[in-house]
């Protein structure tokens, strides 16, 4: 199947955290970004996995990321941006917010691509989908990399408790409207 997915359950049963749910969603990306590529990478697997994968892949990157961006663009940014004084940290996390961007017309052009997985049983050969879906991933490795090496290390330094628990309260909220 092209759209399978394992998650790693909550052992503990204990409410995670602003950063390890931020991680979470980067788990998601990475694996959904996959499920994208097994699409583009096997044109010929049977109709109902390429819809099934199709199905799971626009999901993911309709609602579920634009939350994720969301998230970093109006809870992580305006703290850091408010705590950080000019440097490295700071341009870190000014990248993260115009790196959105490019992935985002990236997403765009692949979204009617993957839909056509599904409107039609009889899919049209797409030879950039392949290139395309690896330039997304490429986008993703660069930036997912630019915030688990530097803007989340930066939020555990310069962000308080208290801005940690209002970024988790928020990133709730925005999955509860």
């Amino acid at each position: 199947m092209l759209s399978n997915i394992q998650t790693k359950p909550n052992v503990a049963n204990e409410p995670e955290d602003a950063i390890s749910l931020l991680l979470g969603c980067h788990q998601r990306i990475r694996h959904f970004t996959q499920v994208a590529l097994r699409l583009a990478e096997n044109p010929h697997a049977p109709a109902s996995d390429r819809a099934d994968a199709a199905r799971s892949v626009l999901r993911y990157f309709q609602i579920a990321l634009p939350l994720h961006e969301a998230d970093e663009n109006e809870s992580v940014y305006p703290r850091l941006h408010e705590k950080l004084r000019a440097g490295e940290l700071s341009e870190a996390n000014e990248t993260m917010v115009r790196q959105h961007t490019e992935i985002d017309r990236v997403i765009a052009d692949l979204i009617p691509r993957w839909q056509s997985h599904l409107d039609s049983g009889q899919v049209s050969a797409d030879a950039n989908l392949l290139a395309i879906t690896e330039h997304l991933q490429q986008l993703w490795a660069i930036h997912l990399a630019l915030e688990e090496e530097q803007v989340i290390p930066a939020m555990r330094e310069h962000l308080t408790q208290d801005d940690l628990n209002s970024i988790r309260a928020e990133m709730t909220a925005r999955r509860q409207r």
